[in-house]
């Protein structure tokens, strides 16, 4: 992965309805987008995302479906003044493809970071809608690599 960019994992959970989860963001409000967080130095992709799940969304229970072949890659805006956007021109996110075991699923309750302020079960479509733009074009891609987006003809 190129230093300029963020390594990340992202998730993106999938139920038997064909919806994906969303989580709205505490800051900005209104900003939905799949759970994802950076991979620490020396961190394998996969412990990264338990770690992650554990710690944005309070669950960690469950099974990996599918990843991307390689990194999806998003710049930040240009005005953005995110700490991290001071540091990295963008990120490279590894996506998976998950499904929560038995009868697990999110509980912000027990989410350490407290990063998101609610959750939501939605269409990939709708997904798209919800997503700030600067990230639209990643998570189109996302979505279709993992084969969570219907053929269009």
């Amino acid at each position: 992965m190129d230093s300029d960019f963020r390594p990340c994992v992202l998730a993106v959970f999938s139920n038997e309805r064909g919806e994906v989860l969303v989580g709205e963001r505490a800051l900005p409000r209104g900003a939905w987008q799949f759970p994802q967080g950076g991979i620490d130095p020396g961190e394998a992709p996969d412990e990264a995302l338990r770690r992650e799940m554990s710690e944005e969304i309070g669950c960690a229970d469950f099974d990996v479906l599918a990843r991307s072949a390689a990194g999806i890659r998003y710049h930040f805006p240009p005005d953005s003044t995110a700490p991290v956007a001071k540091q990295f021109r963008g990120q490279d996110q590894i996506w998976f493809h998950l499904r929560f075991r038995g009868g697990a699923g999110p509980d912000l309750e027990k989410a350490r970071d407290r990063e998101f302020i609610a959750t939501a079960w939605v269409t990939p479509e709708e997904a798209l809608r919800r997503v700030v733009a600067f990230k639209k074009a990643a998570y189109v891609q996302g979505l279709a690599e993992l084969g969570l987006l219907p053929q269009r003809r």
